[in-house]
């Protein structure tokens, strides 16, 4: 008995308990939170969507302000404005020719500037040059450069005009009185007369031989220069190349270092093999002149095509329209006499 109950007593008995569950206050407050964060994503997702569509109207919105008009050149003629207003692949030629009309003429204007610009500066050059190297003197006593200039010319000019007066007025600004200057002429003996030189007949006759060689040389220069001009005029008329203005300026700033070139070795013997020599060494190495090239030699061969078309379709209907081609065919009144035909072999 008491075996038992020690038995008992040691044995402990210990439950296998679960985890509780939550409660109901916090399975709704997760509930809810999930609700929330689903609500937030689908909102999300939902801006983004709008703002996604909207975006492409806000663009063409954007495109269609920024799009603007545009009025025709002033310099255009009838048909160029026409293409400008509506361009099409037909009339795309009329717009090239225009660009390539006013590209040749800022271009010649632009040299003609630049020309004038560089002959201002040449004819100017000697005088700033001149006066440049006094510039710093006349500084140090706190004239300008300028007026030194304008009163040599005041000077210069009065001298034209009145020049006994001008010269008394020229020494008395420098201290210098008529009297001192003829004393000092006096005393250095300065008042022997010089004496003129004459050339001997040996100079004369040499001088007279340069200056008639030089006359020759001149000459000749303007005679070939006169011939290679007409060379060049005959060569340029050959080329269809040279018909658009702007291309053919193109053209010939690429050609002349290579006549230049091809000049300067003496291995031809005329200008026109030198410029037809130039002239396929530029359009064959250039692609945009060989593409014009291909374009002109070709424009003939599809026309010559399209002409030999038109006049075997002309040939054809010719042909089926006469009066002894093809099959006659025999009028029949009615199937009897069909069938009797057909025996009869015609």
């Amino acid at each position: 008995m008491e075996d038992n109950v020690e038995n008992v007593e040691s044995t402990e008995v210990v439950a296998d308990r679960e985890p509780a569950e939550l409660s109901i206050r916090q399975t709704l407050s997760k509930q809810l939170k999930g609700q929330v964060e689903e609500n937030r994503s689908e909102e999300t997702s939902a801006q983004t969507e709008e703002k996604a569509e909207e975006a492409p109207v806000v663009s063409n919105e954007v495109s269609n302000q920024e799009r603007m008009v545009f009025a025709p050149p002033a310099d255009m003629n009838k048909a160029e404005k026409e293409a400008f207003l509506n361009p099409t692949q037909e009339n795309a030629h009329i717009l090239q020719s225009y660009l390539n009309r006013r590209a040749y003429e800022t271009r010649n204007q632009y040299d003609r500037k630049a020309q004038e610009l560089n002959q201002l500066i040449e004819r100017n050059s000697s005088v700033y040059n001149t006066i440049k190297q006094y510039e710093e003197e006349y500084a140090k006593e706190g004239i300008a450069i300028s007026d030194v200039a304008r009163r040599s010319v005041a000077w210069d000019r009065a001298m034209k005009q009145a020049p006994y007066e001008t010269a008394m007025e020229w020494l008395q600004a420098y201290g210098i009185s008529p009297q001192e200057l003829i004393e000092r002429q006096q005393m250095t003996g300065n008042d022997q007369a010089m004496q003129p030189e004459y050339m001997t007949r040996e100079q004369a006759e040499q001088l007279a031989n340069e200056r008639w060689t030089a006359l020759q040389q001149e000459q000749e220069k303007k005679a070939v220069e006169y011939m290679n001009q007409k060379v060049v005029e005959s060569f340029v008329s050959r080329k269809p190349l040279f018909r658009d203005p702007e291309t053919a300026s193109q053209l010939e700033s690429e050609m002349a270092p290579v006549v230049q070139a091809l000049t300067q070795t003496g291995r031809y013997s005329s200008a026109e093999e030198i410029l037809e020599t130039a002239y396929n060494y530029v359009v064959n190495g250039n692609p945009v002149f060989s593409g014009l090239v291909q374009k002109l030699n070709t424009a003939p061969v599809i026309q010559q095509q399209k002409q030999v078309v038109q006049k075997a379709k002309q040939a054809a209907k010719s042909i089926s329209g006469s009066a002894g081609s093809g099959t006659p065919r025999v009028q029949t009144k009615d199937i009897r006499d069909n069938l009797r035909r057909r025996f009869g072999g015609e």
